[in-house]
């Protein structure tokens, strides 16, 4: 079955406060088409992979592989985004929190196609990605990173999803951490903490592209460049 050829898998609706992305949707078209409303995807789209691989890679396909480095879980995870499922016994709405279960293992039955994904519209947030890789372009990141966060008038944080990819067996949300800065008023010293707080949350293995130290070290180094790029 060619999917790509299943009309009710291209579609995009933007509504006012979320886009349903349809499985089958290429991420050149994605980046093309949702220029400017999610600032996850500007950041990440353009390092994803090499124009040909966008031209044929969707979510569907990336969420389908469940892979624990995939580059586009972690924004669905900071954003709060849905999986949509359909099946012989019919359509399942899933929270993308808790939608991966163990390594390339979903809630995702083995008779279900991923038909959508939908994202959030981040009204009042700040947020970025970030891909670490050997190359820039076109390679397995290291780790992958999608921030979203919510601040006061006097920068206490409201609200916080720190979402990572590569530092554990599944696209994980550093739970810890995001717990440590609610209600804290961010500054260099409750950046601090975040750091070693994230460093010390995530027990990722060490293989050829990165050693285990390297990845933990980049979790919270990450987060304090996202701080000091996006709110300082």
């Amino acid at each position: 079955i060619a999917l790509d050829r299943i009309a009710e898998l291209q579609g995009i609706d933007i509504d006012t406060d979320a886009v349903r992305i349809g499985a089958g949707v290429s991420l050149s078209r994605i980046e093309h088409e949702l220029a400017g409303l999610f600032p996850l995807l500007d950041d990440m789209l353009p390092w994803f992979a090499a124009k040909q691989v966008k031209n044929r890679a969707t979510f569907g396909g990336s969420l389908g592989s469940a892979s624990p480095i995939g580059d586009l879980a972690p924004i669905l995870l900071a954003l709060g985004g849905s999986v949509h499922l359909a099946g012989p016994n019919g359509v399942r709405d899933l929270p993308i929190d808790g939608y991966f279960l163990d390594y390339r293992k979903t809630q995702r039955h083995a008779d279900e196609l991923i038909v959508a994904v939908t994202l959030p519209r981040p009204r009042d947030l700040v947020t970025a990605s970030y891909k670490i890789a050997k190359r820039q372009t076109d390679d397995i990141s290291i780790v992958a990173a999608s921030y979203a966060i919510r601040l006061d008038r006097d920068r206490r944080v409201l609200d916080v999803r720190l979402a990572y990819g590569g530092v554990a067996a599944i696209p994980s949300r550093a739970v810890k951490t995001e717990a440590l800065l609610i209600g804290e008023v961010l500054g260099d010293a409750l950046v601090e903490r975040a750091r070693a707080s994230l460093v010390a949350e995530f027990a990722p293995l060490s293989d050829h592209r990165a050693d285990a130290d390297y990845r933990r070290a980049l979790a919270g180094n990450l987060f304090a460049k996202f701080v000091a790029e996006k709110l300082a």
